[in-house]
């Protein structure tokens, strides 16, 4: 049987599907979702606090494995994308919600004094072996920075659904974040990998798709320009900061996905779901061409582009 639940979470519509009988789909739906409300406990955490309200102290906060983990892929994609990614943009990514509420754009000196809030090399990471054991910790080094803890919040959700679901058992299921994070695990209930509609963000609406993607055993990440944006004097707005100029990405895109295989290796084993939402957001920062030379070190990976007048960019 298929079970079906959708709430809304993470702002944004959470639609988990699963394929296995009442019992385990219905068992698997609640974890779904304790999983999705979990993780947006721990964006919102105490210790990600406590390293913010310590930047510029030089003084080390405690943070969980799990976190310290999470923090160093995060600083692995940053260096591999030139810094187009940034786990330490809060500043920027603060001034521009702000900017959206107002609809105005930030002056020019606004955008420089968070930027000098922001730099992935201003993020330290150690871990202290002390007894036996491993104490991990880390540093902002510059006042006043923040972290960006929405560019990490789906991806993470989705490792750890799949995570739960695998060791329940669940092999046809998926998770869908507000169609821009998905994970699809085996098949549909036609025996066929999960279709999944990308939509034109230049389109009339959410029914205007411009192709489908097959997703079976992998996971999905969009990052666009037109779901969090606004109008100032006929510019557009949006939401992707490049944080290497403090201004939304202009490469000529008005979207980027990214496919990846559910089953990761080496360093990325258990973090594809992170993995595809930090490059999708590097690659729409980066533009077509770095965007594909980013995307070449990982296999598997899947890319599909849409430029800013609403055409997808062939290969």
């Amino acid at each position: 049987m298929t079970a079906e639940d959708t709430k809304l979470m993470m702002g944004t519509v959470a639609h988990l599907t699963v394929r296995t009988d009442e019992i385990a789909s219905q068992a698997a739906l609640r974890d779904g979702l304790a999983v999705l409300t979990q993780t947006e406990r721990d964006a919102d955490g105490a210790t990600l606090a406590a390293m913010e309200a310590a930047a510029g102290t030089g003084a080390w906060t405690e943070v969980s494995p799990a976190l310290y983990e999470t923090l160093r892929l995060a600083q692995e994609v940053a260096h591999r994308s030139g810094g187009a990614f940034d786990v330490t943009a809060g500043a920027l990514t603060e001034l521009w919600e702000r900017a959206r509420a107002e609809k105005l754009p930030p002056s020019a000196e606004e955008i420089a004094a968070a930027r000098a809030r922001v730099g992935c090399a201003a993020l330290e990471l150690r871990a202290v072996e002390e007894g036996g054991q491993t104490r991990y910790e880390a540093r902002l080094m510059k006042a006043g920075m923040k972290m960006d803890r929405g560019a990490l919040i789906k991806g993470l959700a989705l490792d750890g659904i799949r995570s739960t679901w695998q060791n329940e058992g669940i092999t046809n299921a998926l998770a869908d974040l507000g169609t821009s994070s998905i994970l699809g695990m085996g098949v549909n209930a036609e025996g066929a990998p999960w279709q999944i509609g990308i939509r034109n963000p230049r389109g009339e609406g959410r029914a205007d798709l411009l192709t489908v993607v097959s997703l079976s055993n992998e996971v999905l990440s969009s990052s666009g320009d037109d779901e969090r944006f606004f109008l100032c004097e006929g510019r557009r707005y949006h939401h992707l900061i490049d944080p290497r100029t403090g201004n939304p990405a202009e490469r000529g895109l008005a979207s980027a996905t990214v496919v990846l295989p559910m089953e990761g290796a080496g360093e990325w084993q258990g973090h594809m779901g992170l993995l595809s939402d930090m490059l999708s957001t590097a690659i729409f920062v980066l533009g077509a061409e770095e965007g594909r030379k980013l995307l070449a070190d990982f296999a598997g990976a899947r890319l599909i582009l849409v430029g800013t007048d609403g055409q997808l960019i062939e290969e």
